[in-house]
């Protein structure tokens, strides 16, 4: 503008004062940041979201290894896992929304942000149009308001120097060392002053009058150009009200169906849990209620002494040979002699001895429900070791050595006595190949080699 900036002085931070339109001119700019901002703020919570639904899963395969090696059993151990379900399954759900705010909500800020605005040179054409709108408004209002500003100051200086002459005159009649030539000057010359204060007076009376009658005009340029700034910012709210919901849209977990059921699973999970139910399998599998090959009475058979370690599996029923019996015992016929030795695993003087061991009478149905008596775990794929035992898990069905068979935990120690055997340690997991023979040996491969175990040391897991 024209008008110089020592004599423009705002009075006050009224949007009329000159200049002060600026401000609603930055606010184009401030809507442009703000997007990135807002768009900022959608990515951070979508790697928020992502790093939650990453540490859900990574809680979730920590304990699910250690139940699967761990002491919990039956429905109690189906409790756990229904947890561990729920922490994948909402792991998956946060997942699905931090994708869903960068390719939804993100992807419509930056699409609506740059056709909304446009770049030119170092501005934004919005904001440089609005200011060239306003400047071209305000332009002749600002003149005038010069004039005036102009006016004032040289009516004030004129007011000044007629004050100070008045002054001096006034005091140079009372001093009788001034000569009344001296006098009649400063009167002359205070004559002149009032007389530029009269017409100072007018002129800045008469500019006054000339930019108040220019105000209505000037309200009605600015006003124009002020409400197109409003609509402008109008999109951009509106637009981010409707992001916002968007983002709400997002986050609702609580409307997503998905949600609700995953609780609803969870709930009937862990309403599952029977203790009775849990403690008869543990009974059976590992309790006073397993079948127990009671020692009975051998008469003296040749054969007995003929079985060799190779002949493991391979004894046969024919006449004269060695029969099994399988006696189910309960509290009442073992209490009084039942001590706690009989919890430990059977020990062997020696090869012969361990491959000797025979009893009589058994018979193939009383061989299947021994075992069938002991379940397969219970396990995240949904066994479940109060099911049925699964077709070829039945008594006599042996697999190949190059299956991949089903995996045991040691119970005890077992160090092999002879080279087609394994040893182990007690807790130590490997793979049972084959179900027991009529000897109570499986075949089993543990850190690559395959060999020999006595079944009655490991359980199925």
């Amino acid at each position: 503008m024209s008008v110089n900036d020592d004599v423009l002085q705002a009075s006050s931070e009224s949007f009329w004062e000159v200049g002060k339109y600026m401000r609603t001119v930055k606010r184009c700019d401030n809507g442009y940041k703000l997007c990135d901002h807002l768009r900022q703020f959608i990515e951070t919570r979508s790697e928020i979201e992502k790093k939650y639904a990453s540490m859900l899963s990574a809680w979730s395969k920590k304990w699910s290894e250690f139940l699967e090696k761990g002491p919990e059993y039956g429905t109690g151990q189906a409790a756990w896992y229904g947890v561990l379900q729920e922490a994948d399954e909402v792991s998956s759900l946060h997942t699905d929304m931090a994708e869903r705010l960068m390719t939804e909500v993100y992807a419509s800020i930056k699409a609506w942000q740059k056709e909304n605005y446009h770049k030119s040179l170092m501005h934004f054409k919005e904001s440089k149009d609005f200011e060239d709108s306003f400047r071209k408004a305000q332009k002749p209002w600002g003149k005038l308001l010069g004039k005036v500003m102009a006016a004032r100051k040289d009516y004030h200086t004129a007011c000044r120097t007629e004050k100070s002459t008045a002054n001096q005159e006034n005091n140079a009649k009372g001093d009788s060392t001034v000569s009344q030539d001296s006098v009649r000057k400063l009167q002359e010359k205070l004559e002149k002053c009032r007389l530029e204060v009269q017409a100072t007076r007018e002129k800045y009376e008469a500019c006054l009058n000339d930019l108040n009658g220019y105000n209505a005009r000037y309200i009605e340029d600015m006003t124009e150009v002020y409400k197109k700034c409003q609509d402008f910012e109008r999109k951009r709210i509106e637009f981010f009200k409707k992001t916002f919901f968007e983002i709400h849209r997002c986050l609702d977990l609580s409307v997503d169906p998905r949600y609700a059921q995953v609780y609803t699973n969870l709930h009937g999970t862990v309403a599952r849990t029977e203790p009775d139910q849990d403690l008869k399998w543990w009974s059976t599998s590992h309790g006073v209620d397993m079948p127990m090959a009671w020692p009975a009475f051998e008469e003296y058979s040749p054969e007995l002494q003929a079985i060799s370690r190779r002949g493991k599996g391979q004894v046969s029923a024919g006449e004269g040979g060695i029969t099994i019996t399988s006696i189910r015992h309960s509290r009442e016929d073992s209490l009084g002699s039942f001590t706690s030795e009989t919890n430990q695993p059977p020990t062997y003087s020696s090869v012969s001895q361990r491959n000797s061991v025979a009893v009589t009478g058994a018979s193939s149905s009383t061989r299947a429900a021994a075992s069938s008596s002991v379940p397969a775990s219970y396990g995240r794929n949904g066994d479940n070791p109060f099911g049925e035992t699964d077709e070829g898990d039945e008594e006599g069905f042996d697999l190949d050595d190059n299956s991949n068979g089903w995996a045991v935990r040691a119970l005890y120690d077992y160090d092999k006595a002879e080279e087609d055997e394994i040893g182990f340690k007690a807790g130590d997991v490997f793979v049972q190949l084959t179900n027991e023979d009529e000897m109570g040996w499986c075949k089993g491969r543990k850190d690559g080699v395959v060999g020999l175990f006595p079944s009655n040391y490991v359980e199925r897991i």
